[in-house]
C-alpha cells in the first residue's frame, strides 16, 4: 500500500518542477541558510585560560635513611675538627688503636688526632694499643716522632702491647712514657730490607741503597739503646740475627715496664 504522493511543484509564472527536483533544490538551500547563519556575525573570542602546576616538597623515604646512616657514623662530631677511626675518647683519656701492619694511613691519622687532641680540648692523656707485625721502616720511624712531638707538648702517652711487637713497630712502643705488654706478647727486631722491582742497577744506586741502610739502622739502635738497658754493641748483635724475644726477656732488657 503506498502513501501519499507530494504534487509537483507548480512556480509562478508557467511551469513545473518535478518533485524530486523541488526537493533537492529545497535542501540545498536549507543548508546553505544554515552555513551562513553558523558564520555570520564577528568570530567568538576564547578567554584565555592558565594552567598552575604545584610541586610539593616531600621529605622522601631514602633521603631519611641517608641522613640517618650519616649522622651515626660519624667519628667526632666537632666543628673545629674530628678525629681518625684509629682513635677515640672516653672521658679524660684518648685511646688509639695501632692493630695492623704500618702505613703512611697510620702516620696521617695519628697525625690529625694528636692535632685535634691538643687545638680542641684539654685531653693530654693518651693510651696507646698496639699489635703489630711492624711494616714501612719510614712510617714506624715517622710514628715514634709523632708520639715524642706530643710528649714535647705535654702529653703522656701509656703504651699496651699485646700479640706481637715486630720490626717498625718497635720504636713506636718503646718511645711511649709506660710501657705495658700482656703476658705472651713476642717481640722481634731485624734489619731493614729493601723490596724492589727486578732491573738494572749501576754501581752509584748500589752505594746510595749501602747509605740509606745506615741512615735506618742508626736511627733504629738509637731509639732501643734510649729506651732499654741494653749497649749499643748488644743491639747490633741482636739486630743481625733476626731476634725473637718473649714478654719477660723485653722486661729484663728494658723496653718493657709491667706485664699484666
Amino acid at each position: 500500500m503506498k502513501g501519499p504522493m507530494l504534487p509537483d511543484y507548480k512556480p509562478k509564472g508557467g511551469g513545473v518542477i518535478p518533485r524530486p527536483l523541488f526537493l533537492a533544490i529545497t535542501i540545498l538551500l536549507l543548508c546553505v541558510i544554515a552555513g551562513c547563519a553558523a558564520t555570520t556575525g564577528p568570530p567568538k573570542q576564547h578567554e584565555p585560560q592558565q594552567v598552575l602546576i604545584t610541586v610539593a616538597a616531600e621529605e622522601s623515604a631514602s633521603l631519611r635513611v641517608a641522613t640517618d646512616t650519616i649522622s651515626r657514623t660519624m667519628d667526632v662530631p666537632n666543628p673545629q675538627g674530628s678525629l681518625s677511626q684509629l682513635s677515640f675518647i672516653s672521658g679524660k683519656t684518648a685511646f688509639i688503636k695501632i692493630f695492623s701492619g704500618l702505613t703512611v694511613g697510620d702516620v696521617t691519622s695519628l697525625w690529625n688526632d694528636l692535632c685535634v687532641l691538643e687545638n680542641s680540648t684539654d685531653i693530654r692523656t693518651i693510651n696507646l694499643f698496639i699489635n703489630s707485625p711492624g711494616g714501612d721502616a719510614f712510617q714506624g720511624l715517622a710514628l715514634s716522632d709523632h708520639i715524642r712531638r706530643a710528649q714535647h707538648r705535654g702529653f703522656h702517652v701509656t703504651a699496651h702491647a699485646s700479640g706481637v711487637v715486630a720490626s717498625a713497630a718497635i720504636p713506636v712502643f718503646v718511645v711511649c712514657d709506660r710501657r705495658i705488654a700482656a703476658p705472651g706478647t713476642i717481640f722481634m727486631i731485624h734489619e731493614p730490607s729493601l723490596w724492589k722491582w727486578p732491573g738494572r742497577e749501576s754501581a752509584s744506586d748500589i752505594r746510595a741503597q749501602g747509605q740509606l741502610m745506615g741512615l735506618l739502622q742508626d736511627r733504629y739502635r738509637t731509639i732501643l739503646v734510649e729506651h732499654s738497658k741494653l749497649s749499643l754493641e748488644k743491639w747490633k748483635l741482636l739486630e743481625a740475627d733476626t731476634t725473637w724475644f718473649s714478654v719477660e726477656q723485653a722486661k729484663a732488657w728494658g723496653l718493657v715496664h709491667e706485664i699484666e
